[in-house]
């Protein structure tokens, strides 16, 4: 293991993923720009992940019961702000950083832009992105572009932001706790962006949306999340919704448009959990 009192180091989540980890931490190895550490935070993995981490020497590991992405970079973050690093670089287990992505990042991060992001594109047909738009990724050809910034896929934010903001918000567990984190970085004055020279390849955004007008396809949807886990969805919506409003309807509209899409479905019961949890996140209120 290097130094741990580097400057850069990447800090990857792990959770029963040893395959793709395999893959990240190969990618990482193979970095053009080699001064950096690895740590992996394992959320109490159980399919052989611990046993494989703790054989390599060249890893840091924090191993830790499941706490979810939120938790997990949590971890990580702490780790680099207490060890004193400079610059943390994050991704998930499922990310591909491409070999220059680190030399890109800290290209334009040495010139005064403190979060930066890579372009985050589809790991099965790299002309596209992974999230959102259906544009090509040729189209992007600003060198920093401020409208792809998609959070902790090839994310690289200097030590000073997090002395000016905090931590990630581990409460959240998943879903939302990146976008709160960039909202919080935004709140506070600054202005991350994508550096679209560098790659990091990601498999195409998974999860089902549903249209809030009946029988119309358009952009206005929700996230319809599993129904055992929908809460944490709602509850992170309400509390991000409350605190970093994008528009002075953002919290009711919001609120709005899922109740109106639940309604319309004759789910009821979803109405009712999606109010008591949004209202819960409305309130800082993260107890299960």
């Amino acid at each position: 293991m290097k130094n741990v009192m580097k400057k850069i180091v990447a800090v990857v989540v792990t959770f029963n993923r040893i395959a793709d980890l395999k893959e990240c931490l190969k990618a990482l190895h193979n970095q053009s720009y080699k001064d950096f550490d690895i740590v992996v935070v394992n959320n109490g993995s159980t399919d052989g992940t611990r046993d494989y981490l703790d054989s390599q020497s060249d890893i840091i590991t924090i191993h830790q019961d499941n706490l979810g992405g939120a938790g997990g970079f949590y971890a990580g973050m702490k780790y680099m702000f207490e060890n004193g690093y400079d610059w943390l670089w994050m991704m998930d287990d499922d990310g591909i950083p491409d070999e220059n992505q680190l030399k890109e990042l800290l290209k334009y991060g040495e010139i005064g832009n403190p979060v930066l992001n890579a372009i985050v594109v589809n790991k099965d047909n790299p002309t596209l992105l992974a999230f959102g738009s259906m544009k090509p990724v040729s189209q992007y050809k600003d060198i920093l572009n401020g409208s792809l910034f998609h959070p902790f896929n090839g994310t690289f934010i200097h030590r000073s932001v997090i002395e000016k903001i905090g931590f990630i918000k581990k409460e959240m567990f998943i879903w939302g706790d990146e976008q709160e984190y960039l909202r919080r970085i935004k709140a506070n004055g600054y202005y991350p962006k994508t550096v679209t020279t560098a790659i990091h390849y990601h498999p195409k955004e998974k999860g089902k949306k549903l249209n809030v007008f009946p029988f119309i396809h358009n952009d206005i949807c929700i996230w319809d999340k599993p129904k055992n886990l929908s809460k944490i969805y709602y509850r992170n919506l309400g509390y991000i919704n409350k605190m970093y409003p994008i528009h002075w309807y953002s919290c009711y509209g919001n609120a709005a448009r899922h109740i109106f899409s639940f309604a319309w479905r004759f789910r009821f019961g979803e109405i009712y959990k999606f109010l008591k949890y949004y209202r819960k996140g409305m309130r800082n209120n993260f107890e299960s």
